[in-house]
């Protein structure tokens, strides 16, 4: 299990000459050993983030320009964000990657968060589960299209039906419930007619791609008849 990192863990950066102290500002509520537990969010210039004397790009004194933490836990938020681990990266915009020589904790094996609260339990937890962040991980669950659960319509007393029991040429809103968090992403329905029938179109298949799925984890086709050729 990798650490917390905290207020004063000592940060290298490949193009740095000297090390130099994390500071935390963004979360001022949870601790480790006394030290606050630093967060995605601490990452601004000569605030959070201190100079590593002479940068072996510019051949100046070091300017930091901090992009973005990866390797944090992404299953829990604390006030600024995910929490960040030892193991955690920060690439700076000159080329450099600023990582961590310690944690700042005094002892690793003890971990004390104060106050207790449900949500310090499920940092506790998290900590033993973590993972490091994997960008390209992320990438392709974004792209994933959500998993339909099922597909129905409404009757006029409001109760949902099969859209094997809607008479052929009724017009209905065909509802598409997909898997929770799909919200804001896409999905693509097909239909299949009946054996030994065609839709009006000719096919034996109805195609509806990029259906928008709304907040309630629901995608809809308004004005939707099942019509087959004669």
């Amino acid at each position: 299990m990798s650490e917390y990192a905290t207020k004063g863990a000592m940060l290298t950066c490949t193009c740095g000459a000297a090390p130099s102290q994390l500071q935390v500002t963004s979360n001022t509520l949870y601790s480790v050993q006394g030290n606050m537990v630093a967060t995605v969010s601490d990452k601004v210039p000569n605030t959070n983030i201190m100079p590593f004397g002479v940068c072996s790009v510019t051949q100046k004194p070091c300017k930091p320009s901090p992009i973005m933490w990866s390797g944090f836990i992404t299953s829990v938020e604390i006030p600024g964000g995910n929490p960040l681990l030892k193991t955690s990266m920060l690439q700076c915009a000159l080329g450099g990657s600023i990582k961590f020589q310690n944690s700042g904790q005094m002892k690793s094996d003890k971990v004390v968060l104060n106050p207790d609260s449900p949500q310090i339990r499920a940092l506790k937890k998290a900590a033993q589960e973590a993972a490091p962040f994997c960008e390209e991980c992320e990438k392709k669950k974004a792209q994933k299209e959500p998993k339909i659960l099922r597909i129905y319509w409404m009757d006029e007393q409001g109760e949902p039906r099969k859209l094997s029991e809607l008479e052929e040429g009724k017009e209905v809103t065909l509802c598409i419930d997909v898997e929770e968090g799909s919200a804001g992403k896409t999905v693509n329905l097909q239909l299949n007619a009946e054996e030994g029938k065609s839709f009006k179109t000719g096919s034996s298949q109805l195609k509806y791609n990029g259906l928008q799925v709304e907040d309630d984890n629901t995608a809809y086709i308004d004005n939707f008849k099942l019509e087959y050729k004669d």
